[in-house]
């Protein structure tokens, strides 16, 4: 199977997939036997997950300042462009900027509370991150630099401001939180950051995490010189954002996909619609659920620790789902995160 690029709205083509760098345990049940009661990131897996990432076909790497992982992607990236594996060109790097604060898995060097910060410090400290991204990569230039919260209440960590999933069954709005005028000002100040390293060339592509099409219209709005690439934003057969979705289509925005599995505990692999196509492709149901995304044209973002997943989600790239399909798995929509809160909550 080959993986697919997704072209960009600058000419850029990125990987349709890409190897995620934020092993974690969110909380005290998911922590590791040696250690009970962990809740945080391991970045110790993450040097093995991108080398057998990288055996398996996958070029796309896609991390962030606050999942400590730049130095192990480096170190990987460092040894194949030694060995003479592989060319810098050959891989597609990802980062993220501007997380909130986050108890238990962000440090203070890789999170921004924008809420105590001027726009002018917002900046400065967006600046420096993107430095620090660089610099801990090992590279001259990233491929993507996301924005990675829009507002403070999100990301791991993080409580949801407003009462939940942000859309209904349809994709309508419901219960949005109000736009913060003060954190609307600081977005623009980050994402002007952005794009002065776009225009350099540090940065290939550029765009935004979690942002509803609000957050995204009102960079526009507020003098954005640069449309952002991409949105990524938590999407599965089982929770779609509808209208971020419409709204990205309609002004050239590509959608990356992150937490396609719900993280392992939505209980994909014992889904009966799930299992039902699966058999019906001699596939798993998560390769039909990999299937079903990558047939809409999302970009999509998985951590696996094991050679023969990986394989299986490249394999899936093959997987031809019918109408049918389509049509039964569209129907699984829950709307119900593994844990983080909607971009609807967020002001």
């Amino acid at each position: 199977a080959t993986v697919p690029n997704i072209l960009l709205s600058n000419g850029v083509r990125m990987p349709a997939l890409a190897i995620g760098t934020a092993p974690l345990s969110t909380s005290p049940s998911h922590s590791p036997r040696s250690h009970q009661g962990y809740v945080g990131f391991f970045p110790e897996r993450v040097t093995r997950s991108v080398r057998l990432a990288l055996d398996a076909g996958l070029r796309h790497v896609d991390t962030a300042l606050l999942y400590r992982s730049h130095e192990q992607v480096a170190h990987v990236i460092r040894a194949s462009l030694m060995e003479g594996e592989l060319d810098r060109e050959d891989f597609f790097l990802t980062s993220k900027v501007l997380h909130p604060p986050a108890e238990a898995f962000g440090m203070d060097d890789t999170t921004i509370d924008m809420d105590e910060m001027t726009p002018e410090e917002v900046g400065r400290t967006v600046h420096r991150h993107v430095q620090v991204t660089l610099r801990e990569l090992g590279v001259g230039y990233l491929d993507l630099m996301l924005l990675h919260w829009p507002s403070p209440g999100g990301g791991v960590g993080g409580q949801a401001e407003g009462d939940g999933d942000g859309e209904d069954g349809a994709g309508a709005r419901t219960g949005m939180a109000e736009i913060d005028p003060a954190r609307r000002a600081k977005r623009i100040a980050a994402w002007r950051v952005l794009e002065h390293y776009y225009s350099m060339g540090w940065l290939r592509a550029i765009g935004t995490s979690n942002f509803h099409e609000v957050h995204l219209q009102h960079l526009m709005d507020d003098g954005a010189r640069v449309r952002p690439h991409v949105n990524q934003i938590e999407t599965s057969v089982y929770i779609r954002h509808d209208g971020i979705v419409r709204y990205c289509r309609e002004n050239g925005i590509a959608v990356s996909a992150f937490s396609p599995f719900g993280r392992g505990i939505m209980g994909m692999e014992e889904d009966g619609m799930l299992m039902s196509i699966a058999s019906k492709h001699g596939a798993t149901p998560g390769q039909v659920a990999l299937a079903y995304l990558l047939h809409q044209g999302f970009a999509v973002t998985f951590y696996s620790g094991k050679l023969e997943r990986m394989r299986g989600n490249i394999e899936a790239c093959d997987i031809d789902l019918d109408e049918s399909d389509v049509e039964k798995l569209e129907g699984l929509q829950r709307s119900a995160s593994w844990g983080l809160p909607s971009p609807y909550t967020l002001s």
